[in-house]
Formats: structure tokens, sequence, C-alpha cells
């Protein structure tokens, strides 16, 4: 992954992490700045490189957290995985309960949306805002 990094460094200035999920696959996520959470879950066939400059903008005021669904960006990308919407929804769950995320602002984008709003509808009292491209 360092060596793919490299190559984009001057567009995608940022050190994802990783946390693992259901299957033992590594979800990448990067996790910028301070302040309430805003998380931004990307649609298909993106990753988090699509919000890139929206975690420059607002890295400032809120913690920009942008996680790349398994199957994407710098996350595991297995051939015998179930890409179902449940398991992106679950794989979600375990990132903001992992990070304990509260008054979160959620920016959805495409196939983002179906997954982003599927987990407010279990966490409500977690969600603060929705901002749906």
């Amino acid at each position: 992954m360092i060596e793919k990094l490299e190559l984009i460094k001057d567009l995608y200035p940022y050190q994802p992490k990783s946390l693992e999920v259901a299957g033992g696959h590594k979800l990448s996520y990067i996790d910028e700045g301070q302040g309430e959470p805003m998380l931004m879950v990307h649609g298909n066939p993106t990753w988090s490189f699509f919000y890139r400059r929206l975690v420059e903008e607002f890295k400032t005021s809120f913690r920009t957290v942008v996680p790349d669904h398994i199957g994407c960006g710098f996350s595991d990308k297995p051939q015998d995985y179930e890409y179902t919407l449940e398991n992106h929804i679950s794989n979600l769950e375990k990132l903001i309960l992992e990070l304990d995320l509260k008054n979160i602002t959620l920016v959805v984008h495409d196939w983002g949306g179906a997954i982003g709003t599927g987990l407010a509808g279990r966490y409500p009292e977690r969600f603060k805002r929705l901002v749906i491209f």
C-alpha cells in the first residue's frame, strides 16, 4: 500500500488506517481532523479518494472519517466475499461503534446513500445531519 500511496501523495496526502471486519477482512479508512465527526460514504466504483477535497476543507472543523468499502480503494478485495448491502452496512456499523462516533454528519453519494442511511436507521441517536448527493 505504501508504494501506491507514494504515487498519489500529492492528490491523496492521507495515511489510511484499518479495521478488521467480518471474515477477517481489512476495511481501510481515513480519519483526519478534530471536532464532531463527518462520516463520508462513497458509492461505486469510487473510494475515499472521491472525498479528498471535502476532507481537506472540513478537517479544520470536523473529524472527517472516510472508509473504503470492502472491494474498493485500500480495503481488501476478496473474491469470495458477499458484496451485499447488509454486509456493507455491517462493516460501517463496526467502524462507527469502534470509533464511538456520535453527533455524526453523514455525507453520502450513490450506493453510499443506501449504506449510510441504512446505518443511520439502525442508530438514529448517533446522527445529527444528513447530506445526500
